[in-house]
This record gives structure tokens, sequence and C-alpha cells, in this order.
């Protein structure tokens, strides 16, 4: 990934605001196009649909625009194109307000036309299309009142310390003595993954931590503020812990438990089955630019990984809270039954 001063836009990366877009359609069906700008291979970055997602619940309760918490699973591919939203409503009240979202698509959904086919698709249609569901709470923050109580929560084991020199790292002068940019190669999968265009990481310059712990500071590379309906791309932008574990070299060796191995050239997928997200701060209407990832993995086993992924903001107060399920497949998984594209790749 080439390195960008805060001015510039890498090529081909769209602006989230245009990358998010919505088109209301009734009072519960939204429109939305899902970029190419965020595939790794041919498959879309599911945390960047659950944040259309996201904005489409935020767009559809105005009284209660943050949500609480979400539950995502991901029941099929989805895939860049067109794409429907539908909200149904399961129970709003005066603070809280549940609601279900599904997720279509398909060759016969059109954004175009969304209307149309909701009214036409018969039930089995619906079921084949449906490629997301999501269960949101969602509340107004600003008006949250309530007991508050200190805790001892710290990150654990301790991260570098102290904040970066955001200017230095804005401007990429590398003087950071703590934080450096990170940079992927485009061999071992990564080239695969245009979606990693979309954010610009910093990791520690010196990392101390176990190989399951990942640290990073984050922001859009389209230069736009993180926001709250943001969070679903941003607690699923980094779910690559098992490359932490890859052989640098053929001279390596292999790494791995049974007939399953890493080699240094092995090309993984990790899809997401199911994402859980809890909000305990609103980064606001204008929202952040930078925020602070802590991801870790408890057991990766029999090609099944669980993430904890820890959002906090640039005064280390806690953001979000994000646990997922993922799957570690070969990367021809991602690609099977679809015609190849280089849209994909960085």
């Amino acid at each position: 990934m080439a390195s960008t001063t805060i001015n510039e836009i890498p090529k081909g990366v769209v602006p989230w605001s245009e990358a998010v877009k919505l088109t209301r359609v009734d009072s519960h069906t939204y429109s939305a196009n899902i970029s190419k700008s965020f595939l790794i291979g041919t498959v879309p970055n599911g945390g960047y649909s659950s944040s259309l997602i996201l904005q489409a619940a935020g767009q559809h309760l105005p009284s209660q625009p943050n949500f609480l918490t979400s539950h995502f699973e991901f029941l099929n591919r989805t895939e860049a194109g067109p794409a429907i939203i539908v909200i149904e409503d399961v129970k709003i009240g005066r603070q809280l307000s549940t609601i279900h979202a599904t997720l279509y698509q398909g060759p016969h959904v059109s954004s175009s036309s969304p209307g149309l086919w909701m009214a036409s698709a018969s039930s089995q249609a619906r079921k084949k299309a449906a490629k997301i569901m999501g269960y949101l709470v969602m509340t107004d923050l600003s008006k949250e009142k309530g007991l508050t109580l200190p805790t001892n929560f710290a990150l654990t084991p301790s991260p570098p310390p102290g904040r970066p020199d955001f200017s230095a790292l804005e401007n990429n002068t590398d003087t950071d003595p703590n934080w450096q940019l990170m940079k992927f190669p485009n061999e071992n999968g990564f080239g695969r993954v245009r979606c990693l265009q979309n954010c610009v990481y910093y990791v520690p310059r010196n990392k101390n931590t176990p190989k399951d712990v990942y640290d990073g500071w984050v922001r859009l590379s389209c230069n736009e503020n993180i926001t709250d309906a943001t969070l679903g791309y941003i607690v699923d932008c980094w779910p690559y812990v098992v490359e932490a574990y890859r052989p640098l070299g053929p001279q390596d060796g292999q790494v791995g438990e049974g007939s399953f191995k890493i080699q240094h050239n092995s090309v993984f997928w990790y899809p997401t089955v199911v994402m859980n997200i809890e909000v305990k701060k609103s980064l606001g209407e204008k929202g952040k630019r930078w925020v602070r990832l802590r991801v870790t993995s408890k057991q990766i086993r029999n090609g099944r990984l669980d993430l904890e992924v820890l959002v906090l903001d640039e005064e280390g107060e806690l953001i979000a809270l994000s646990t997922h399920v993922n799957l570690v497949l070969g990367g021809e998984r991602n690609t099977a039954g679809r015609k190849p594209t280089r849209d994909g790749k960085l």
C-alpha cells in the first residue's frame, strides 16, 4: 500500500459518504450500491456492508439515530452492485427501539425498482436473496442519563505508551517514536484485498504483545471522519490475526497442527459468520478522524477463530466493543462460482 499525505487520497478509493449513500424508497425500504472499493477478492467486506444497514437504521429512526447494540448474521456472500435494505419495526419505544434489517442482493434485485421486486418476490426468492440480517437497538445517545462509576478497565497487555504524534502520522514523516505506517505486501493474499486501501493503519514500531494481539491507530484514507455508522466497517477492517503467524519465507517451514498448515505463500480468506457491536460512547455527529483498535483472538481452532475488537478515541475512552466469529478458508472459496476479476486487487 503506497503511503499518502494528509491531502492525498489513494487511487481507486471511494469517499465514505459516497460508498454508503442510500436512496429512500418508502418508509421501510432503502436502495444502495455496494462499492467495489471495499472488495476482498470478489466479496465486499462484511463490516462495510453492515455499515450500510447502520446508515439505513439511523435514517429510519431520526429521533433515535444511534445504535446501542447490533447483531449481524452473514448468510451468503454479497457482491459489488445494487442492494436493497428492508427494515422491520420490532418494537418502537420512547428510549429504546428494536428493529430488524435485511440486506438483499441477487440477479432480480434492482436498486432502480426495489419496490416492484419486494412486491412481486416470493417468500423463497426473498430467502435466496437475503445476504445479511441484523437486529439493532436504536436510541439517542445524547440523551442518556444515569449512574456512572469508575472501573479498572485497561488494555492488557499494555500497548505503546502515550498518544501518537498525529501531525507526524498525518504527513507520513515517520518521526513518531512509537508508531509507524503499516505497509502491505502484494503477495500472501494481501494483494487481493482492495478493501485495505480504505484505511490508513499505524502499528507499534516495536511490538511487545503476543502474536494474537493487534494494536493500531486507523483513519479513513478518503480523509472523512469516522462516525457511529462507520463503526461496522472499522471493527471489521482488521480480521487478519492469523497473518501474524505466517512464516516469512520457505526457509521458515510451516505453522499449524495436523494436516492444515500455513505456508509463507498460503492464501486465506476470513469471512465473518456473526458480528456483534455495542456502542459505549457516540463519536458525535461530526465524528472523529482517528480511533485506536485493540484486536485479540482467544482461540484459532479447526478453521474458526473468535475476534474481540475494542475501539477507543484519542483520549483513551472506550467507544465500542465488538465480537466476531470468523472462518479461515482457502482463498479459492472467495471466488468459487464467480467470474475472476481484478476489482478486488490493490
